[in-house]
């Protein structure tokens, strides 16, 4: 978009709203002050005035600090800005040098500016980039992918709000999902029906309770369980429910390396 148009865009969204009138007009007259290379424009931002979405961006790293150390303007990318209709300025690209340079005391900084995208807009482009020295992981993609509406990964956030969870690399609190890798293969394998169905029995049989509950060898082994047998659904998953009701995470994977050594993957013990 041209930068005539972003204006236009502005313009034309500010006309719509009566709050946040000073915010907008400062964007109004830093995007007029921008400079337009090919099909970006390039503008120059107080600090104070760029926001973060928590909706979709990681929590901060501990890297930041490094950063802001090791700051060099040669190797620092411009930050990517969108101008939303609430009137403020979102970091879409660049949470953590915008740290960085607060960390520094720096009071403007170069961005590139779109004008009028959404949250989902925001999300999405950010679920497919990377930011300064650290690409989003899975968990950060995940966030983002829900916040954009992507189809898999917004059903496993619905299935986890459905039986009390939440979706976390952290295995070691109880009611975190750590194995969000698998439960998107699972989903690509089309066998949604599948993951709900362990989740239900892990839920029946008070597992939530537990840390490491629903990690990786976990679910794969119920999922398993689960594939090889679909028609007898309710008994299958009562016979497992009385069993796991009497045990744990740990205790069942002791068990089961005594009884079957042989195996050296968790999942087929």
């Amino acid at each position: 978009m041209s930068k005539d148009k972003m204006i236009e865009k502005m313009r034309k969204i500010n006309a719509s709203y009566k709050n946040n009138m000073d915010s907008r007009k400062n964007a109004l007259k830093i995007l007029m002050g921008g400079i337009p290379i090919g099909n970006k424009v390039f503008v120059i931002v107080p600090v104070e005035d760029l926001h973060i979405d928590k909706a979709y961006q990681r929590p901060v790293q501990s890297h930041v600090k490094t950063l802001a150390q090791e700051w060099d303007d040669m190797k620092c990318d411009p930050l990517k800005i969108n101008y939303r209709s609430d009137g403020n300025l979102y970091v879409w690209d660049g949470q953590h040098r915008l740290v960085a340079l607060k960390m520094m005391c720096v009071d403007y900084v170069l961005c590139v500016i779109t004008v009028g995208l959404s949250q989902a807009d925001e999300a999405a482009l950010f679920g497919c980039q990377g930011d300064s020295l650290k690409k989003p992981d899975p968990y950060d993609i995940f966030k983002a992918h829900v916040c954009a509406g992507e189809a898999i990964d917004t059903a496993i956030k619905e299935l986890c709000d459905k039986w009390g969870l939440i979706v976390n690399r952290n295995n070691k609190r109880a009611g975190n999902l750590s194995c969000l890798t698998l439960a998107r293969e699972i989903f690509r394998r089309g066998h949604g029906d599948h993951l709900d169905w362990v989740l239900e029995l892990l839920h029946k049989a008070n597992w939530n309770e537990f840390t490491k509950s629903h990690c990786h060898r976990i679910i794969n082994a119920l999922y398993e369980i689960k594939k090889m047998d679909d028609s007898q659904n309710e008994f299958v998953q009562r016979k497992l429910i009385t069993y796991l009701e009497k045990t744990n995470p740990d205790d069942l994977l002791v068990n089961a390396t005594i009884q079957y050594p042989q195996f050296k993957d968790d999942s087929k013990k």
